[in-house]
């Protein structure tokens, strides 16, 4: 399996937010209550993440917070990685209709806006997402953009993690392409509303087949108000 490829998959997707230019700090408002990812300063979750390779397997723990609120070309979001001047960032925020929006910028620039998750959907919709891969995670100023379809799997599944049973909104998309047309990897994420992600999972297209590849899944969370 691909182990460090799936890693480098999953650091800049999961998080899907890198280093900034120059920001000033503020505190966004939330205008939605009762979001599929809160966001607050402070926020922060924690999962276990097992890598599966045949018959072997790699469990590591993974933290996931917010760490600061910025604006940028005057608009205000939640990062989840330390604001440094000069590197690409995303920032978050959850819009009035309880969207996950995504808004990344280069050297201080707006690149593009983009809906990761959508609060109220049905099982088969589907949108564009523009998700950022970095070649390097150890440098974030090397990366290309991926239009991605983004798809509802299901509106209401029970997800069973450590931290519990939690009603779920589940959504998918395929990513990268090989040379018989299949997609390379398969993710799939797992949201509670007012909890954010429960867990992850990352399928690989290998040869024609399918293997499971990497899952991630909650342990504990931190809410601020």
């Amino acid at each position: 399996m691909k182990n460090s490829i799936i890693k480098s998959y999953y650091l800049t997707l999961l998080t899907a937010l890198m280093l900034a230019g120059s920001c000033a700090k503020d505190d966004p408002i939330n205008e939605q209550q009762n979001p599929l990812f809160p966001l607050s300063v402070g926020n922060s979750w924690s999962y276990v993440g097992t890598f599966y390779d045949g018959g072997h397997t790699d469990s590591q723990t993974a933290q996931l917070g917010v760490l600061g609120s910025y604006t940028i070309a005057g608009i205000t979001g939640f990062a989840l990685n330390e604001y440094k001047k000069g590197y690409p960032i995303s920032l978050l925020e959850n819009d009035k209709d309880g969207n996950l929006m995504e808004h990344f910028f280069n050297n201080d620039k707006l690149v593009h806006t983009t809906i990761f998750f959508k609060k109220n959907v049905k099982k088969g919709d589907s949108w564009i997402y523009k998700g950022v891969f970095y070649s390097d995670i150890t440098n974030f100023t090397d990366y290309r953009i991926e239009d991605l379809t983004m798809t509802c799997v299901t509106t209401d599944t029970i997800i069973t993690v450590p931290k519990g049973d939690f009603h779920c909104v589940g959504f998918s998309y395929n990513e990268g392409k090989q040379s018989n047309g299949e997609p390379e990897n398969t993710m799939f994420y797992f949201l509670s509303e007012n909890i954010g992600i429960v867990k992850y999972i990352l399928f690989e297209h290998v040869g024609g087949m399918t293997y499971y590849s990497y899952d991630q899944v909650l342990t504990n969370y931190t809410l601020k108000n």
